[in-house]
C-alpha cells in the first residue's frame, strides 16, 4: 500500500510540477509584457509618436529584480533623457531602470 502511495505522489509531482512552473512563468511574462506596453505608450506619448527609443522588460524572479531597459542609437541619447522621468514613475519597486545608448 505504501509503495502505491509513493508511486502516485511521484507521478503527480512529475505532472503537476512542470505545469505549476509553466503557469508561474507565464504570469511573470504577462506582467512584464503589460509593463512594457504601458511604458511604450508613455514613451510614445512623451515623444509625440513612435521614436528610436527601444523598451525591453525582463521579468522579475524571486532571487533577482526585474529590469526595464530603455535604449537609443548613438546620437539620440537626448530622447532617453526626455522620457526617463515619466518612465521612472511607472517602474514597480521590484524592477530597476537601465538606460543604454548603443
Amino acid at each position: 500500500m505504501l509503495e502505491v502511495m509513493v508511486a502516485f505522489v511521484l507521478c503527480a509531482a512529475v505532472i503537476v510540477g512542470p505545469l505549476a512552473w509553466r503557469i508561474w512563468s507565464d504570469r511573470r511574462e504577462a506582467k512584464a509584457l503589460e509593463l512594457r506596453a504601458d511604458i511604450s505608450a508613455t514613451v510614445n506619448r512623451r515623444l509625440d509618436g513612435e521614436s528610436l527609443v527601444s523598451v525591453q522588460v525582463v521579468p522579475a524572479l524571486p532571487w533577482r529584480s526585474g529590469r526595464v531597459m530603455l535604449s537609443a542609437p548613438h546620437g539620440y541619447e537626448t530622447l532617453i533623457d526626455d522620457v526617463s522621468a515619466p518612465v521612472l514613475r511607472q517602474v514597480p519597486d521590484d524592477y530597476e531602470l537601465v538606460l543604454k545608448a548603443a
